[in-house]
């Protein structure tokens, strides 16, 4: 991922030297992320009580940064380093009581560093539309249990992973707005394990991000 991340960068610095414009500023987001959970399979069958649960509500999470936009011939790209907090669900299905099996929801709390590096067109002046890579490192995570059990989860998640977002803007005098939509390129666990089941399963988090900036 580093290679890649080099190589892109490299890319956007040398349109920046043919840049008719250059433009910077600060924005915010709220994102609307959920996480996916797909091939799931438990890891040693006997003595299983937990069955995982592939659903997950969506919540609301947040980021803060910088951005950089250099545009040339109505084409631009745009590079950006945000500060991200978001927050997933992980539903699963207590089965020490085979008779009442108790439905339970894991609170799983990440902070991480998102590196989105955006190439996009311009219309009329106002309207934009882009799309490229997002570079995310794994800062913190944290995971709240519920209060009416003891069973523990850890879910192993990755250092870093890549994902791609595709979105339309809006930049009116100095304010830009975007809408985009981020989908996860890669698994981003490991593996997960809640009390003594381990469970192998594609998870990826995707998002909807709501961004307004200002550009100087």
């Amino acid at each position: 991922m580093n290679k890649t991340l080099l190589l892109l960068c490299i890319l956007s610095l040398s349109f920046s030297a043919f840049a008719q414009k250059i433009s910077w500023g600060p924005k915010i987001s709220i994102s609307s992320p959920t996480l996916k959970l797909s091939d799931l399979s438990s890891i040693g069958m006997e003595n299983q009580a937990v069955s995982l649960l592939d659903q997950s509500n969506p919540s609301i999470g947040f980021q803060l940064g910088i951005f950089a936009r250099a545009s040339f011939l109505g084409f631009y790209v745009q590079p950006e380093v945000l500060l991200s907090n978001s927050s997933s669900e992980i539903s699963y299905s207590d089965l020490s009581d085979v008779e009442n099996p108790l439905d339970l929801v894991g609170d799983v709390k990440l902070n991480k560093l998102d590196v989105p590096l955006l190439f996009g067109k311009r219309f009329f002046k106002i309207l934009r539309v882009n799309g490229g890579p997002v570079f995310t490192l794994l800062l913190s995570q944290n995971v709240n249990q519920p209060n009416n059990t003891a069973k523990e989860i850890e879910t192993n998640y990755k250092d870093s992973t890549v994902g791609a977002q595709l979105g339309i803007g809006l930049d009116l005098a100095i304010v830009t707005i975007d809408l985009r939509y981020e989908i996860a390129l890669q698994n981003i666990s490991e593996g997960l394990t809640i009390g003594d089941t381990q469970f192998a399963a594609d998870q990826r988090l995707n998002q909807i991000l709501l961004s307004v900036g200002m550009k100087f």
